[in-house]
């Protein structure tokens, strides 16, 4: 696997998220989904692949969705995105993993994302919302959407990563 065609993928799956998704959403639904294609594959990565790497799409990625989607400040989709696929990938730097362990790690991944762009926006008063309402209408149908997405990408996204030759930083190297 090439790394410019694992970026490439990551912006069609960014583009994806702000002009098609928002039309396959009924009307109903729109203000309660929100969901997060580029950070699932920011887990994947981290999982399957590296966390350094993962660490610096998820900044990336993370500050593309600051600047383009969520406006109201820059920064948090930034630091969650960045610093959960890092975390990722330090605790489940393996690539046998199943794809139970996958699904629970897309699951909590998502939740801690959410959780923390709530915090964030708490903090400086972007939002005013209690935990237990944006739990219920926002956070819990987005994860359902951003764990199906996971599902369904999940064989392949790991034949991808199988077939992409392992590499190892010195770091890596010297830690064994």
């Amino acid at each position: 696997m090439n790394r410019n065609w694992m970026i490439l993928f990551m912006f069609l799956l960014f583009l994806i998220e702000g002009t098609w998704l928002p039309f396959v959403i009924p009307d109903v639904w729109s203000d309660r989904l929100f969901p997060q294609l580029v950070f699932i594959v920011v887990l994947y990565h981290a999982v399957y692949k590296h966390r350094h790497t993962a660490l610096m799409m998820g900044l990336g990625f993370g500050l593309l969705q600051d600047i383009v989607y969520y406006g109201h400040m820059i920064g948090p989709h930034t630091f969650s995105m960045g610093l959960l696929g890092y975390l990722a990938g330090l605790l489940f730097s393996t690539r046998n993993t199943s794809m139970m362990v996958m699904m629970m790690i897309s699951f909590m991944g998502s939740f801690i994302y959410q959780t923390i762009i709530f915090g964030i926006y708490a903090l400086f008063s972007v939002q005013h919302l209690e935990f237990k309402d944006a739990l219920l209408n926002y956070m819990i149908p987005s994860l359902f959407i951003q764990l199906l997405f996971a599902l369904i990408i999940y064989v392949p996204m790991r034949k991808w990563f199988e077939t992409a030759p392992v590499t190892d930083s010195t770091e890596d190297k010297e830690a064994s």
